[in-house]
């Protein structure tokens, strides 16, 4: 009966600590399933992120030439008193006339604050002007510089060169 008794005990401590010994082995096989399924349909849970992350780039340039194409830069205002140039006038009205989400207006940022203040008080008197609302559409200073020219200076070039082309001549009639 000792023997009996012996093994009936040793049997109840070995239950008793069978939860303690299994050390996290229903977490592993939980872990080996959801591996197993996740390699099973591998590549369709991460396509979306990598959409994200390229798509990321793309947001990130179309709004850097968002802004640069709605940035009023220097030849847009005049020198003297800083005030709106026609071409500035009608650049404001292009950016409004033009697609939803894109009529945000961006002020290149002058040497001093004065004249980025003198600047941002002209578009909204430009857009006063046009609209009768300068609160219309938001405006941002921008400390790049959008390439280009002026378009008094484009128009002389163009100007001096169609002046400087020789009128055309028919080659002369040669008799054989």
């Amino acid at each position: 009966m000792k023997i009996g008794t012996l093994f009936t005990q040793s049997i109840l401590a070995t239950l008793m600590f069978c939860s303690v010994s299994q050390a996290g082995w229903n977490e592993f096989w939980d872990r080996a399933h959801l591996d197993y399924a996740r390699n099973k349909c591998w590549p369709s849970p991460f396509v979306e992120q990598d959409r994200a992350a390229v798509n990321n780039y793309y947001a990130q340039m179309t709004a850097s030439g968002i802004r640069l194409q709605n940035t009023l830069s220097d030849h847009y205002f005049d020198q003297e008193n800083g005030e709106l140039t026609r071409a500035g006038l009608m650049k404001i009205r292009a950016i409004l006339t033009s697609t939803e989400g894109r009529r945000d207006i961006f002020v290149m940022q002058g040497f001093t604050r004065q004249e980025t203040d003198a600047r941002i008080a002209a578009v909204k008197a430009g857009l006063t002007e046009l609209v009768g609302n300068p609160d219309v559409t938001p405006i941002y200073v921008s400390p790049d510089q959008p390439t280009g020219r002026a378009a008094d200076y484009i128009d002389d070039v163009w100007r001096r060169e169609r002046s400087s082309i020789p009128a055309p001549r028919l080659p002369a009639f040669a008799e054989q």
